[in-house]
C-alpha cells in the first residue's frame, strides 16, 4: 500500500513507483470545449484497475495560434469502461506512454494517458474549473507577457476505477498548448 511519510512531499510515493507523468507532444494540441466528443488530453482509470488515481498537477505551455478569451477546466466521464468499445463511453483512445517519476524502477502505469486526436468519447461534463484563463492573444504579438499555467491539486481530485478526466476549455479556446499531467496511483 502506498503511503507518504517523508518530509519531502510525494518522495515516498515516487520511490514506490506510484507517481507518473503524461506529456503532451511538443507541437501541442488545441484544447477543445469540454463537451466535445473528440478530446485532446485525457486520463482514464479503467474499470478493474484496483487503483485510485490522485491528480497532482497540470502544467500547460503556450505554443501558438490566436486564442479566444476563455478558461480551462476538467471534463469528466463517470462511466468510463474497462476498454474501448462500440456504444461505450470511450470508443477510441490512443494511449501515450506515461513516464514513471522514479526512473530505473521498472514501474508502469495502470492509468491510460492519452493525447492527440484519437480520444473519442461520449460528451464529457464539467468536473471543475481550473482557474486558468486566457485573453484574446495572437501568436505574432511582440508584447505578450509570460505567465505561469500550472495547477497543483491538494488531494481533492481522485479518479476511481471507471472514471476519466480531460483537460479542456470552457469554450473553444483555439490556442495550442503542450504540457504535462502528473498523478499518483494508490491501491484501493
Amino acid at each position: 500500500m502506498a503511503t507518504a511519510t517523508s518530509i519531502v512531499p510525494y518522495y515516498d510515493l515516487a520511490k514506490q513507483g506510484t507517481i507518473f507523468t503524461g506529456n503532451i507532444a511538443a507541437a501541442g494540441v488545441v484544447l477543445p470545449i469540454y463537451s466535445n466528443t473528440t478530446q485532446q488530453v485525457g486520463l482514464w482509470n479503467p474499470v478493474g484497475s484496483g487503483k485510485d488515481l490522485l491528480l497532482l498537477k497540470i502544467a500547460l505551455t503556450y505554443i501558438d495560434t490566436t486564442g479566444a478569451a476563455g478558461g480551462y477546466c476538467l471534463g469528466y466521464l463517470s462511466n468510463a469502461p474497462a476498454a474501448v468499445g462500440t456504444g461505450l463511453a470511450i470508443t477510441a483512445y490512443t494511449e501515450t506512454a506515461a513516464v514513471s517519476n522514479y526512473p530505473g524502477g521498472g514501474y508502469s502505469s495502470v492509468a491510460k494517458f492519452g493525447q492527440g486526436a484519437t480520444l473519442t468519447v461520449t460528451a464529457p461534463v464539467v468536473k471543475r474549473q481550473l482557474g486558468f484563463n486566457q485573453t484574446v492573444l495572437t501568436a505574432a504579438t511582440t508584447s505578450s507577457p509570460q505567465w505561469p499555467a500550472e495547477f497543483v491539486f491538494n488531494g481533492e481530485e481522485v479518479l476511481t476505477p471507471g472514471t476519466a478526466v480531460f483537460v479542456c476549455g470552457n469554450i473553444a479556446t483555439l490556442s495550442k498548448f503542450t504540457g504535462s499531467l502528473v498523478w499518483a496511483e494508490i491501491t484501493r
